[in-house]
């Protein structure tokens, strides 16, 4: 889809963890980030609607 992606691991990187928890809510993972737009799980839809959606904005 033509985006950059940042993958962290927060098991070895605690603030990121932490970052995780107060952008979703809960400890399950995955948790994307799509510029403010969270999706907690994998979603393959969500992901593709948030990204079409920034980039009209």
């Amino acid at each position: 889809m033509g985006v950059s992606l940042v993958e962290h691991d927060i098991e070895k990187d605690r603030q990121k963890g932490e970052e995780m928890m107060a952008k979703s809510g809960s400890r399950g993972v995955p948790v994307v980030d799509i510029e403010g737009v969270i999706i907690r799980g994998f979603s393959p839809d969500a992901m593709r609607d948030a990204i079409e959606r920034k980039r009209r904005e």
